[in-house]
Order: structure tokens, then C-alpha cells, then sequence
């Protein structure tokens, strides 16, 4: 929706405060860039993970596991 403004049913909820975005984009001020769902870093914080995958955005994150 940041790069094509065109109008969708699926979209027509989205309120006008979040065309903010939008604009910004079109001003060059703000780069979208498409982000795979495996590599969201938030996940790590906001979902129940696999081991596998907490370990993977976790190292990502640079946070290392500390052992005394």
C-alpha cells in the first residue's frame, strides 16, 4: 500500500492516519523494504517461538546467552 495507492475493498478500513506512511514514501523521506516472515525481529518478543526459530531472531538481535 506504501508504493501503489490504488484503492482495494480489502483496504478501505485503514484509517486516513495511516496514509501517513504514503506520503512519506512519496517524499523519499522513508524506504519500505519487504521483510520475510521468518525474519521479523518483533516475533521474538511478541510470539511463542520453536527453539529454533527464538534462537535465529535472537542471535540476529546480537543478544547472547550468558553463563556464570
Amino acid at each position: 500500500m506504501s508504493r501503489n495507492p490504488k484503492f482495494h475493498n480489502r483496504t478501505k478500513h485503514i484509517d486516513v492516519c495511516y496514509h501517513y506512511v504514503r506520503e512519506k514514501v512519496i517524499q523519499n523521506l522513508i524506504n519500505v523494504k519487504y521483510c520475510a516472515s521468518n525474519d521479523m525481529l518483533a516475533d521474538v518478543m511478541t510470539k511463542r517461538l520453536s527453539k529454533v526459530q527464538f534462537e535465529k531472531l535472537r542471535n540476529m538481535l546480537g543478544v547472547v546467552d550468558v553463563k556464570f
